[in-house]
């Protein structure tokens, strides 16, 4: 018998990536329009979620927008991901990216990137993503590294 899992993989919208955006990302802001990013209303930026029961646990934007020391592919980049405390190391992170993965390959994309904070390079190193180039600082969120994986 096959284990079900506890979560669902879907789109969402850009408002109800708002109450992650802000409880894990942005600890300075309340949840709402202050969490908007000008990249959430362009028709090709997707926003998808990891769902338990019925709440939003994991969530990613993603953006084109290419980076210019990446090779010259269709490149989507993936903005203010973040998964609920407790929700992590449960699997709905790595849901949230396969998921997206598939359904950016199915729009074209071949190359996916992102700003990874520091804390979260161990995460995309597992799931085969390259972490490369020096650290560097996020004004307010600290030492980022890139990290991009081709599709």
């Amino acid at each position: 018998m096959a284990e079900m899992t506890p979560y669902r993989f879907c789109g969402i919208s850009a408002n109800d990536t708002w109450l992650l955006r802000a409880g894990v990302l942005w600890p300075e802001k309340e949840p709402g329009p202050s969490c908007h990013l000008p990249s959430d209303s362009r028709h090709d930026t997707f926003h998808y979620g990891v769902l338990s029961a019925e709440e939003v646990v994991s969530i990613g934007s993603f953006v084109r927008e290419d980076h210019p020391e990446l090779p010259t592919l269709k490149h989507y980049r993936l903005r203010a991901m973040a998964t609920h405390k407790n929700h992590r190391q449960q699997g709905a992170g790595r849901m949230l990216l396969e998921g997206a993965i598939k359904a950016l390959s199915d729009q074209g994309c071949t190359l996916v990137w992102a700003d990874a904070r520091h804390v979260a390079l161990g995460f995309y190193a597992r799931l085969n993503w390259d972490v490369v180039g020096p650290t560097y600082q996020v004004p307010l969120r600290g030492p980022h590294r890139l990290v991009w994986r081709r599709i």
